[in-house]
Order: structure tokens, then sequence, then C-alpha cells
């Protein structure tokens, strides 16, 4: 029962799995460097976990502080009833674009801006869910 999910509320779904899936290899690569009594205690000393695992937990900071961005967005739309082909194509790059992003950036891949380029595509895809938002309340 109850209202269908959207491609929109799809989105932010996919984009919470992918949070978790970077906060474990964030976690795992903070273990590696300081060892599993660090893991299991109060954790007072700042890890120093460098490579893909630092990488790892940039990417996912990044990714919270856009997801929360595509959420307030994404949901107030959604609530409203906003649900159309901009709005789905917005949810659509914001998902590709965070995916992309955080390969690119686990990888340290740094050529070409691809890291910039892509968190961008994140931007555009929550500012098209806006600019929809905007244009049908």
């Amino acid at each position: 029962g109850g209202n269908p999910m959207t491609m929109e509320l799809w989105a932010l779904v996919w984009g919470a799995v992918l949070l978790f899936v970077l906060i474990l290899l964030s976690a795992n690569a903070n273990i590696g460097a300081m060892g599993m009594g660090w893991g299991l205690s109060n954790r007072d000393e700042t890890p120093t976990t460098t490579g893909w695992g630092a990488r790892a937990k940039r990417a996912y900071i990044n990714l919270l502080e856009n997801l929360l961005i595509y959420a307030a967005i994404a949901l107030p739309a959604h609530l409203a009833g906003v649900h159309t082909e901009l709005t789905v194509l917005g949810a659509q790059i914001f998902i590709i674009a965070r995916v992309l992003h955080a390969i690119i950036y686990v990888a340290g891949i740094t050529a070409l801006g691809l890291r910039t380029l892509a968190w961008f595509g994140g931007v555009v895809g929550y500012a098209l869910i806006f600019i929809a938002l905007l244009m049908n309340t």
C-alpha cells in the first residue's frame, strides 16, 4: 500500500546505501591502520589512516553533505506531488554522479578534474529537482 517508490526516492535510498558502503570502507581502513584494539576502544586517538582509506572517509563526508541537500529538496518535492521528467532526470543524474564521485575519490583518480566534475554532476541533479519544484508549486 501507500505511495509507490519513485526514482527520486530510490536515488535517496541508494545514496544511503552508498554512504554505508563508504563508511564501512573507511572503518575497515582505520582498523587496518590502528588495530582491532583501537576499533573496540573509545577511539580517543585519531586514526593515522592514509591513502584509499583516508579518501573513503573524505568521500563519505562529502556524500553525507550532498545527500542531505538532495533529501532536503527531493523529499519536499515528493510530498508536494512534484514528480516530473525533470525530477526523474535530476534523481538519475544525482545518483549516477555520486556513485562515480565515490569510485573516483576512493581510487585516487585525479586526471582531468573527474572528481570535481562528478561532484558537480550531483549538484546539477538536485538543482534540476529544485527547478521542477519551483515550476510546479
